[in-house]
């Protein structure tokens, strides 16, 4: 930055708390956490991720929803982990092109017997023509910020529950989901499948394969994998399959849950599907019985304009069971034998004969 300084203007900004009555190492814990949205107004969720580059920090980066009239998402690497010093600083990733940088540093003062501060600096590289009109709003929003996440933090750290505003915020956000939700037909369904006769991991084990279900089910004929995925041990972020539903019929799944922990994952439909289904989710986890006894359950999820819904809620839901049940019976067959099912053998020979 140093060489190309005449290009940019600086916007530097240090704040700090009034005095929290609770310990340093307190307010440590909760600013050190990824999921800050626990407890901040400023945002409504958090996913992080990415691999360790910090001894016993097993995330990187995190990607925020923002409570914004945008709703924009905030995309950052953690940078700066120091907890002898309680620091912590983040680089923001995605920003409008007029930012050059922009960075942000949390840091915890002990200033006595169970008093503490919060210290937040932020420093911004802006280029200079935008920096003339933007300067002052910029700073006016990372003040208000800072002021926000003060009284939070403050509040929550004090008296061990949410500030009024966040409060406030998640029962705005839950009048906004049942507004949202009325406006359409939802369909949730749960499949079970039959036993399987394999070990839990060993049917995780080609479940977590998202990108390659197309390889041992007949519901697809192709499928592949694209995009660096924020769920560590992913093997992508999206999922395009070409169904048999009829030649060339795409569509495309974008992941948005990867544990192998818990051995489950989901994914939303986010193109291909018909314009009066306005989500399409299914969520995989695959459940221990005993040793060598699993199952896997489907959990799906579709929201349907109001007028469509109402008349072909049933017939699609009846179509949707129908193949989950060919997909949980293919995947016991391909788990147990090592073998695909006779319907999927039928395909990759049409497949080669075609060819």
């Amino acid at each position: 930055m140093a060489q190309n300084k005449k290009k940019y203007s600086e916007i530097k900004t240090i704040r700090t708390s009034e005095t929290m009555n609770i310990s340093a190492d307190s307010v440590w814990n909760i600013i050190k956490h990824p999921d800050i949205s626990i407890w901040s107004t400023l945002l409504d969720s958090t996913d992080y991720f990415g691999p360790e580059i910090f001894e016993g920090i097993t995330w990187s980066k995190r990607v925020s929803s923002v409570n914004s009239k945008g709703h924009h998402k905030s995309h950052e690497d953690l940078i700066v982990y120091t907890p002898e010093s309680r620091i912590i600083r983040f680089a923001s990733t995605k920003f409008p092109k007029f930012i050059i940088s922009n960075e942000t540093q949390y840091e915890v003062i002990d200033t006595g017997h169970n008093k503490s501060v919060v210290k937040i600096t932020t420093v911004m590289y802006m280029k200079k023509f935008q920096a003339f009109f933007l300067k002052k709003p910029m700073l006016k929003a990372i003040n208000k910020n800072a002021n926000g996440i003060f009284y939070d933090v403050k509040y929550y750290a004090e008296k061990g529950e949410l500030s009024p505003s966040k409060k406030n915020r998640i029962q705005q956000l839950q009048n906004e989901q049942l507004k949202q939700e009325s406006k359409f037909k939802i369909v949730k369904e749960t499949l079970t499948s039959d036993i399987v006769y394999v070990s839990a991991d060993s049917l995780w084990a080609i479940c977590r394969e998202f990108d390659k279900t197309a390889e041992w089910t007949s519901t697809l004929n192709h499928s592949y994998g694209s995009g660096e995925s924020r769920f560590e041990g992913a093997t992508c972020s999206t999922r395009t399959c070409e169904t048999n539903i009829s030649k060339g019929n795409k569509v495309t799944e974008e992941l948005i849950l990867f544990s192998d922990e818990n051995r489950e994952l989901a994914y939303n439909l986010t193109e291909g599907t018909p314009g009066f289904i306005s989500l399409a989710s299914n969520h995989w986890k695959v459940v221990e019985i005993s040793k060598n006894q699993s199952r896997i359950v489907m959990d799906i999820t579709m929201h349907m304009k109001p007028i469509s819904g109402f008349f072909l809620s049933g017939l699609i839901t009846q179509q949707m069971k129908k193949q989950v049940r060919i997909v949980q019976n293919e995947l016991k067959i391909y788990a147990e034998t090592g073998e695909v099912s006779e319907a999927k053998k039928r395909q990759l020979e049409n497949h080669r004969q075609n060819e």
